[in-house]
C-alpha cells in the first residue's frame, strides 16, 4: 500500500469515526429538523439519472429542473428515447399490457430539490392524519413491553468478529458507510482491530441510549437520495415526455446505520423479536416473514395461491394476507412518518425529528423492523380475516397488485407455480448505477451486460430459469439471514447463486 493509500485510508477512518461521534440523544424534545433539511434541500441543484436495463441497449436523455408554474414547486422536466434491444423488443412482444405496465419505469430522475416535495407530502400527510391515527397506535404498556423486546434480542448479540466483519464490507462495498467514504475502502479488521474496536464502542455506547425508552435522537442525518418511479411504460412505446415531481429522501447516520457490521446473528435477532411479538400482539395467524423465513415466503405465496393455504406474508409496510386462495394486498400509508407516531414514546431513540413529528430514517438498521411492527400490530388488531377492512390513510389495499397478485418483486397471476418478474423496466434503480445528467444537455448511456445476464433478466419475465425450473426453485433456498433489498433481481441474474 502506498503513502498516498494510506493517507486515503486514515482520512476515511477520521470521517468515519468523526461522524459515528457526532450522534447525540436527549431526554427532552429534540432540535427540529425541518429548517436545516428545508435549506439544505433548496441548494440542491444536482440531477441524477440511471444506467439501461437489457431491455434497451441505448437511451438518450435529456431533462432541467423547473417550477410548476401555479404553485412554485420544483419538478423535473425531460424526454427519453429508448432504442430498444432484442431481448426488450421480444418482451413488449409476448407480455400482457399488465406485467408491462403496472411497476413499471420508463426512466430513472431524480434531484435533491425535489426531495422538498417529498418532505413536504410526508408531514401535510401525518398533520392531516394525526388524530386519526393515534386510535390505531400502540398502548404504552405494550409499546414498552415491545421496546424490551427488540433490546433484548439485539444488545446481547453485538460482537466483534473478524470474520464477519470481513463478510459485510465485501457485501457493501460499493455503498457509503459515510458521505465520500465506501466500504470497500476500509482496513482489514486483522491489520487495524483497534479501528474496529472504537467503532463498535461508539456503536454499542449510542444503542444503549436508543434503546433504553427515555432518550430520543437528536442530531441531524446524512442524507441521499433514490428516484421515484412517477410514469409507466406502455407497451411498444419508447419515446416519453417525463414529469417528476418528488425524489425519495435517504437518511443514514452510521451510529444507527452500521449496527450489523457487530450482529453476525442477525437472523437470530429478528427471530426473537418476531416470534415474541406474535406472542404479544396475540397474532393467530400464520405469519411469514423474510429476514426470518428468507424464500420460503415465496413458496407460501405460490401455496396460498394455488392451494388455498391461509398465511400472512410481512415485510415493512407490506402485508400480504392468503386467505381460501384469494389475495389481499394491504400497503402502510406514509409508513415513514406515521410509524414513529404509532410505535410511541418508546422508540423515539432511532427516529428522526422534523416538522413536530418522530420519523423512521430510511437508512438505519431498525428501519425495516419497525415498520415490520407497525404492519403486524395494525394487521393482528384491526384488519379482519375476510379481507373486506382497510383503514383508509394507515393501512390501505394495493388493488393493482391485487390484479396481477403481485408479492415482493414477483407476479403470480399467470401460473402461481411459476410466478416472473412484474414490470418492464427500461432503466435500473441502484444507487451504483446513478449518473449525474447535466441540465439541458442529451445524454446518452447504454448497457453493458452480457448475453447470460440478459437472456436469465429475459427469462425472469416468462417465470422461467436457464435452467428450465421455476424461480420459486431459485429462492426458496434463500436463507433470511441472507436477505436483503433486490434479492429477486440478484437470484435471478446470478449474482446470488442458490
Amino acid at each position: 500500500m502506498t503513502p498516498e493509500d494510506l493517507n486515503t485510508m486514515a482520512a476515511a477512518k477520521d470521517r468515519i469515526l468523526s461522524d459515528l461521534s457526532s450522534a447525540t440523544w436527549t431526554l427532552g424534545t429534540p432540535v427540529d429538523q425541518w429548517d436545516m433539511m428545508r435549506k439544505r434541500f433548496l441548494r440542491q441543484t444536482k440531477l441524477t439519472t440511471s444506467t439501461p436495463t437489457p431491455a434497451v441497449d441505448r437511451l438518450m436523455i435529456q431533462a432541467t429542473l423547473t417550477a410548476d408554474p401555479l404553485t412554485g414547486q420544483p419538478r423535473i422536466k425531460g424526454t427519453v428515447m429508448h432504442e430498444m434491444s432484442e431481448w426488450g423488443e421480444m418482451l413488449m412482444r409476448e407480455l400482457p399490457e399488465d406485467q408491462i405496465g403496472h411497476r413499471s419505469r420508463p426512466a430513472t430522475l431524480a434531484s435533491g430539490r425535489l426531495q422538498l416535495n417529498e418532505l413536504t407530502k410526508r408531514t401535510t400527510g401525518i398533520k392531516n392524519n394525526y388524530q386519526n391515527l393515534l386510535q390505531y397506535s400502540v398502548p404504552s404498556n405494550i409499546s414498552h413491553e415491545l421496546l424490551n423486546i427488540k433490546r433484548n434480542a439485539i444488545m446481547p448479540r453485538l460482537k466483534i468478529d473478524h470474520e464477519w466483519i470481513r463478510h459485510y464490507i465485501s457485501e457493501h462495498k460499493d455503498s457509503s458507510v459515510t458521505p465520500g467514504v465506501k466500504w470497500g475502502g476500509l482496513p482489514d479488521p486483522d491489520n487495524d482491530p483497534g479501528f474496529y474496536r472504537e467503532w463498535f464502542e461508539i456503536v454499542k455506547a449510542g444503542l444503549e441510549l436508543a434503546l433504553d425508552g427515555e432518550h430520543r435522537f437528536d442530531a441531524e442525518f446524512n442524507f441521499g437520495m433514490r428516484a421515484r418511479a412517477d410514469q409507466s411504460v406502455t407497451a411498444n412505446v419508447i419515446s416519453y415526455d417525463l414529469e417528476i415531481t418528488r425524489t425519495r429522501i435517504v437518511t443514514f447516520k452510521p451510529s444507527l446505520s452500521t449496527v450489523f457490521l457487530f450482529m453476525p446473528e442477525k437472523k437470530g435477532m429478528y427471530k426473537d423479536i418476531f416470534e415474541r411479538t406474535l406472542d404479544l400482539f396475540d397474532y393467530n395467524r400464520n405469519v411469514l416473514f423474510p429476514p426470518v423465513h428468507g424464500g420460503e415466503v415465496y413458496i407460501a405465496a405460490a401455496a396460498g395461491l394455488h392451494d388455498g393455504e391461509d398465511v400472512d406474508i410481512i415485510l415493512g409496510d407490506d402485508c400480504n394476507r392468503y386467505i381460501n386462495g384469494t389475495q389481499y394486498a394491504y400497503d402502510g400509508a406514509n409508513w415513514e412518518t406515521q410509524v414513529g407516531t404509532i410505535l410511541g414514546e418508546p422508540f423515539y431513540g432511532t427516529k428522526t425529528y422534523f416538522a413536530g413529528h418522530y420519523h423512521v430514517p430510511s437508512g438505519v438498521f431498525d428501519t425495516t423492523l419497525d415498520d415490520t411492527l407497525v404492519t403486524m400490530w395494525v394487521a393482528s388488531q384491526f384488519l379482519d380475516d375476510k379481507g373486506q377492512v382497510e383503514i383508509e390513510n394507515v393501512m390501505e389495499r394495493e388493488s393493482a397488485d391485487e390484479d396481477v397478485n403481485f408479492m415482493l418483486g414477483l407476479r403470480y397471476k399467470d401460473n402461481a407455480l411459476e410466478p416472473r418478474l412484474q414490470g418492464l423496466k427500461l432503466t435500473t434503480d441502484k444507487a451504483t448505477s446513478s449518473v449525474t445528467l447535466p441540465r439541458g444537455r442529451m445524454l446518452e448511456l447504454t448497457n453493458s451486460y452480457s448475453e447470460d445476464q440478459s437472456l436469465r433478466w429475459y427469462l425472469g419475465y416468462l417465470g422461467t430459469t436457464v435452467d428450465g425450473e421455476s424461480i420459486l426453485d431459485l429462492m426458496e433456498p434463500i436463507d433470511g439471514n441472507d436477505w436483503r433489498s433486490g434479492v429477486v433481481d440478484q437470484v435471478i441474474s446470478g449474482e446470488i447463486v442458490t
